[in-house]
Order: structure tokens, then sequence, then C-alpha cells
């Protein structure tokens, strides 16, 4: 075997070097093989450091990416080395992998050299990169060819299968009260597939997907796991440009606030008319209190049972759907005096009450479409720069004013 290719094997292997308790494991890629810049990815895990060596051509990069192009720039802050043949080496952190090595094929026209089909999870990671370094354009035709697996997305069917409430009607007495570990909102991966299918299409400006995404994942998005958690755990689809991620959690606070306001209302308005004796509600008899005492104590009894009492501290744990179908399961009782003559409350009573109920939640889950073209131009987008991060500590403010605003579509930052 000659020298050369031993040489070449032991580079496409990969090498594991142990340093006390650290392993460095390392993977070249040879993408272009005269290659004059390469493109280092280091990735922390449990198991050591390993990284990810991608010899690429630099003005393939330059014309490819303009945050690439900043990144190679000598005069740039961004962290960069020279390789033992003096080539740029520009250090990367935490990219997945597979996903950088498709888009760096992209750039060096490697059609042939790419998986023949993608999944959701390595589109979504491709949007990733593509977003991060601000060349989606070169993504966009290999995008259009797996348009057929996104294509159902297009659908209101494809997202029906999300909404799988089946929260049933709680016995009368506390003690009878079975949990059911069937009832649960939806399986544990479709707020994964929503996020990534939200994502997917934003970036690659999929327009009838991206309202369908939005509406979807804002319906069954759960913020804690549990209603004690703090308010530090609770995070919205993160993956977003700033600007979506803003109008997101806007978005979502104003529905679950207009839902615990429905219900609120109505417990204070019977509450201070009990208390101060204010003039019955009954649609049957005008001095009948026994139908409004019986309201109030049977839908305080209901929201308890349905897990939502005191629902504004209850509502933490639930995404909007779910807080909207156990709303919406809510029953109120039915009772008889002593002599079992009289049905109270009666049914006008309270059909009138649940229809003043359901009106206040109906109006408060009223939600605007999104459209993506028309989000886009009003709204525009803020790309958050997770390249910054390493590097933002070792720059002056001024200089790192100077790289935000080198970068095209970066805005100031929040601070000034």
């Amino acid at each position: 075997m000659s020298f050369q290719l031993a040489l070449r094997k032991a580079r496409s292997a990969t090498t594991e070097v142990i340093e006390g308790e650290a392993v460095d494991s390392t993977k070249y890629y040879d993408i272009d093989k005269n290659y004059t810049c390469q493109v280092c990815l280091s990735i922390s895990g449990l198991d050591g450091l390993k990284k990810h060596i991608f010899r690429v051509s630099e003005s393939t990069l330059r014309l490819a990416s303009s945050v690439l192009a900043r990144m190679i720039d000598p005069s740039s802050p961004w962290r960069k080395e020279n390789d033992e043949h003096g080539n740029l080496m520009v250090l990367l952190n935490e990219d997945d992998p597979e996903a950088l090595e498709i888009l760096l094929r992209l750039m060096h026209f490697q059609k042939e050299r790419l998986p023949q089909r993608l999944g959701l999870k390595k589109i979504f990671h491709l949007a990733l990169v593509c977003d991060k370094y601000d060349c989606v354009d070169v993504a966009k035709p290999l995008i259009s060819e797996f348009a057929t697996d996104l294509k159902e997305a297009e659908s209101q069917a494809f997202w029906n299968d999300f909404y799988q409430y089946s929260f049933g009607f709680q016995p009368e007495n506390e003690e009878d009260v079975v949990e059911d570990a069937e009832s649960e909102l939806h399986g544990s991966d479709k707020p994964a597939i929503a996020k990534m299918l939200l994502y997917v299409s934003f970036v690659f400006n999929l327009e009838k997907v991206f309202p369908r995404a939005f509406q979807t994942y804002l319906m069954i998005w759960q913020p804690k796991s549990r209603a004690d958690e703090d308010d530090d755990v609770v995070e919205g689809p993160t993956c977003l440009p700033d600007r979506l991620y803003t109008y997101f959690m806007a978005e979502w606070e104003e529905k679950r606030a207009g839902m615990v306001k429905a219900v609120n209302d109505i417990l204070k308005s019977y509450t201070f008319g009990l208390v101060y004796s204010k003039p019955s509600r009954c649609k049957i008899y005008n001095d009948c209190t026994i139908c409004d005492i019986a309201l109030y104590g049977s839908f305080i009894r209901r929201l308890h049972y349905k897990g939502i009492f005191p629902i504004c501290d209850k509502s933490d744990a639930l995404s909007l759907y779910e807080l909207r179908e156990r709303i919406k399961a809510v029953q109120i009782g039915r009772y008889w005096d002593q002599l079992g003559t009289v049905n109270v409350p009666h049914s006008q009573c309270s059909r009138e009450f649940m229809r003043g109920l359901l009106g206040g939640v109906e109006d408060a889950m009223q939600v605007k479409k999104v459209e993506l073209k028309e989000f886009k131009t009003h709204l525009g987008t803020k790309r958050k720069l997770c390249v910054l991060k390493e590097d933002e500590n070792n720059l002056g403010a001024e200089e790192l004013e100077d790289e935000r605003a080198d970068i095209p579509g970066l805005e100031p930052s929040e601070s000034d």
C-alpha cells in the first residue's frame, strides 16, 4: 500500500485521541479536492468533543453565503485558524453535521452526492443551517424536489390528526374520579412535528403549509409539564426568528387570557350577585335564588373535576386546545328540592349560562389567518445569529455592533 493511499484512508476514517477523560473524534469530508479552506465543526457531547472538518473552496463560500463570507474575512473577529498548509480554517459550533454537509455540497454543485430522500427532521436541520448562514436560496431547488413529501401538510385533514383530545366527563363524587392515562391531548411527537413544519415552511416560503402549521402549533403547544413549575421553564418555538417568536407568544397569551377571563367573569358576576343580593338571573321565577346557587356551585365543582380550578393557575400546564376542550366539556349538574318536584337549575337557565360561557371562549379563540408573505412583508424577520454566541463576550460593544451592521438583514441589538 502506498504512503499516499494509507494517509488518505487514515484521514477519511474517524480518529480518536484520548487526553485524560476527553475524547477527540475527527471526521473529514473532501468536498473540494483542491480545497483552499476548511470548515471545522465542533460538537460537544457526553462522550467528548467531536469534530467534522469539511474541505471546501473559499471562493464558493464567499459567493454562496454572506454570513460565511463575513466570517472568512481576515479582519472579522470570528474565530479561525490556519491549517498545516496555511489554508484558512473557519471554526463553527453545534450545527448538525449532516445538514451542513448537504448545504456545502449544494454550494459546490454536487447534487449527485446528496441523499435520495430527506425526512422532515433532516429538512428541519437543513433549514436551520440555511437560515443561520443566510443561504436559503441555495437549498430551495432541493426542497422543491421533496415538495411531495411536504405537500400533505397543505391540507387540513393532515392537521386534524394533531387534535386527539378525549377528556371524559367526570363523576359527581370526587372520590370516584379515575385518572385516564389515555386522555392526553396528542402523541408525544405531535408538537415536534408541528414546530418543525412551522419553521421549515417559514424558511423555505411554503405559503400553503405555514398558516396551518402556525395555527396548529399555537393550539397544541404546552408551556409547562406541571402547573407548579417556575415561569422560567416556559419557552415557545425558540428556533424561530425573534419577531415570529414574539408574535406567536403574544397570540398565545392573548388567547389564554381571553379564556381565563371568560370563566372568571362568570364566577365574579355570580359571586357578586349572591353576596350582595342582586336580582335573580333565573329565567323561570323572578324570586328564585336556588337556581343561581345551583349554577354557581355546580360550575365550580365541574371546573375542579376538569382540573382547571382555579383556572388562572391550572391553565399554565395546558395547551390552548386542551384548555378550551375542558371548558367546553363542563356539564352543569341537576338538583331536586326536598319534595323532589323542582329540577334546578332550570334547563333554560343552564342553557343561558353555558351559552354565555362558550360564547366568551369562542370569542377569545378567534384567530386571524397568518399569511406568510404578508407576515414577512409587514413584520420582517430578525435572525438569531447563533454564530455570535461564543464571540460576543470577547468583543467590545462598538466592535460587535459593527459586525452586526455588516450582515444583511440583521438589525441592531435590543439594548440599543
